[in-house]
């Protein structure tokens, strides 16, 4: 199940609003790359300058992985011939782990804060329910230990893409090491990566184990309202 509006066919670049954006297939280790050069709608707009509210930061640690994350679904969905929903699989990503931040927390288990804050960032464009209910599964369930295609093809995509970002020695889902280590890893680097992941660990584990241990059923995910 894919959503119509914004549904891409894979290896499209979903151009609505400002021009071509950057994809996978624009990754090369020697141009480095930001996250503005993915967005090309106002919600994607507004999903980057909410996680930037969110952390503090502008192209810090939690951004980078996002930006990563991201081209690594959108390479999933090209290759596998998976059709998505390009601006929904971007804002989700954008937003995935936004819930560990204070101005996204209401000190519930960090991912049902991440899909809170998917919600009032998104709801203003007026996304058909189901359409904003999909985006909020991807950052509710993106922890799941099993695969979660039947609630979305965005919500697995964000799932496969966080476990190649996190542990790409462990699961790549067919994404080529080299392309990971020689090309995405200098374009969007991830030195600091795991210092800045343990520092948010430290910081907020008991928001953090419950829903990376304990995630929520394909049957219990994101009814949550704000």
């Amino acid at each position: 199940m894919s959503s119509e509006p914004g549904a891409t066919s894979p290896g499209s670049a979903g151009t609505s609003g400002q021009g071509r954006s950057l994809t996978w297939r624009d990754v090369e280790g020697d141009t480095r790359r930001h996250a503005d050069e993915l967005i090309c709608t106002e919600a994607e707009a507004a999903a980057l300058r909410a996680l930037r509210t969110a952390t503090e930061e502008i192209d810090g640690d939690m951004e980078r992985h996002t930006v990563r994350q991201f081209l690594i679904a959108e390479r999933l969905a090209d290759t596998g011939g998976v059709a998505c929903d390009r601006e929904l699989l971007l804002c989700a990503s954008f937003l995935h782990d936004a819930g560990l931040y204070g101005p996204a927390s209401t000190g519930d288990v960090y991912i049902k804060d991440s899909a809170r804050y998917a919600r009032r960032t998104l709801e203003p464009f007026r996304w058909p329910e189901e359409r904003l209910r999909l985006c909020l599964d991807a950052c509710e369930q993106h922890h799941a230990f099993t695969t979660r295609w039947s609630m979305g093809n965005e919500v697995e995509l964000v799932r496969r893409s966080d476990l190649v970002e996190v542990i790409p020695e462990l699961m790549r889902f067919g994404i080529p090491r080299a392309w990971l280590k020689l090309e995405l890893w200098h374009a969007v680097p991830r030195a600091g990566f795991w210092p800045a992941t343990w520092d948010v660990l430290r910081a907020h584990w008991r928001r953090m184990l419950p829903g990376m241990f304990r995630p929520p059923s394909a049957q219990r995910s994101a009814r949550i309202e704000p």
